[in-house]
């Protein structure tokens, strides 16, 4: 009866893992898809413009999240090797 629960736990476990994965590429690859699209809109709007508050903190929300999303997938990617 413990091997049996044990199994189960075990394979509850791996799903969840698994499921953490799916849902760490699927945002990593919906911040970069939005990214290439709204590339030339950031180009002309922002780094075209004189550089204020409202410049730096949009730049640190944009590239900082860019940032946290590539350490989340880093170590994912290294264990599959």
């Amino acid at each position: 009866m413990s091997q049996a629960l044990s199994d189960s736990s075990l394979v509850a476990a791996l799903q969840a893992e698994v499921n953490a994965n799916y849902l760490i590429f699927g945002t990593t690859a919906l911040t970069a898809y939005e990214y290439v699209i709204t590339i030339k809109q950031e180009v002309n709007m922002v780094w075209r413009r004189k550089w204020i508050l409202t410049t730096w903190i949009f730049m640190a929300n944009r590239y900082l999240l860019i940032g946290n999303m590539l350490l989340a997938v880093i170590p994912t990617t290294s264990k599959l090797s």
